[in-house]
């Protein structure tokens, strides 16, 4: 039974490695040139936040995009080419525009519809997010890392690119010490300022992603959201995460 269980938990081990998320552009470009369709899939996703605009990377997407989005239904295959084209609007580049039209137009399938059409409220946004994210663009120049993209979220006033920096950092665990600091400089920027529902979900986010490292040299910022935060709800978001220094 311990050696059934070990040995499960090393192919597990093995597995989630094997589909880790791409660290540099040139990975991106391996998986999208020879990658199985799960590392395609999970490569586009992670998309979102990388900072890539360059089509050296996306011609790559969009030929997939344009060899499958007339004939896929299954709903395996639907899903594979929803974030397929979903990610050609994280290049933020307008050359592929046509494409996600033609996709929510002429797809066999709806999911694969409605991604394109997210797509292409996402599109303009991300030309915008890719300059925060990577300022000189790849591959003229080199690309940040992934810290140095988190902590560029962190320190813009984008309110999406401050919960998808928070998010990023709390599900992966990423606790370096130079993003804790700037997720403590973003909260302390933002808590005591009147906010809409956006802003305070995003912020909730950070104080979440903070408080989720359990760093003691940060929890008195978690405290001081929950007593003296201007929204009522961010304060009560605070007061919960407070939770984790007790686990």
């Amino acid at each position: 039974m311990l050696y059934r269980t070990i040995l499960a938990i090393v192919l597990f081990l093995c597995v989630s490695l094997s589909h880790a998320v791409p660290n540099s552009p040139d990975e991106y470009v391996k998986i999208f040139q020879a990658g199985t369709q799960f590392d395609k899939e999970k490569a586009a996703e992670s998309l979102a936040w990388a900072g890539i605009s360059s089509p050296k990377l996306f011609d790559l997407i969009e030929k997939e995009v344009l060899d499958r989005y007339a004939s896929t239904r299954d709903k395996v295959g639907a899903n594979y080419v929803s974030w397929l084209v979903k990610s050609l609007s994280f290049s933020g580049n307008e050359k592929y525009r046509a494409t996600i039209i033609t996709v929510t137009k002429k797809a066999a399938s709806s999911k694969v519809k409605k991604y394109a059409k997210a797509a292409l409220i996402e599109l303009p946004k991300y030309t915008e997010y890719n300059l925060v994210m990577a300022p000189k663009a790849w591959p003229e120049f080199e690309h940040p890392s992934k810290n140095e993209r988190f902590i560029n979220m962190m320190k813009s006033d984008e309110t999406d690119l401050l919960r998808l920096a928070a998010k990023r950092v709390h599900y992966s665990h990423n606790y370096d010490a130079a993003i804790l600091k700037e997720l403590n400089a973003a909260i302390e920027k933002n808590y005591k300022k009147a906010m809409g529902a956006d802003r305070i979900d995003a912020v909730a986010w950070l104080c979440k992603a903070l408080a989720g490292s359990r760093s003691k040299d940060y929890k008195a910022t978690i405290e001081s959201v929950g007593k003296t935060a201007k929204e009522k709800k961010l304060r009560a978001y605070a007061t919960k995460y407070l939770r984790y220094y007790n686990k």
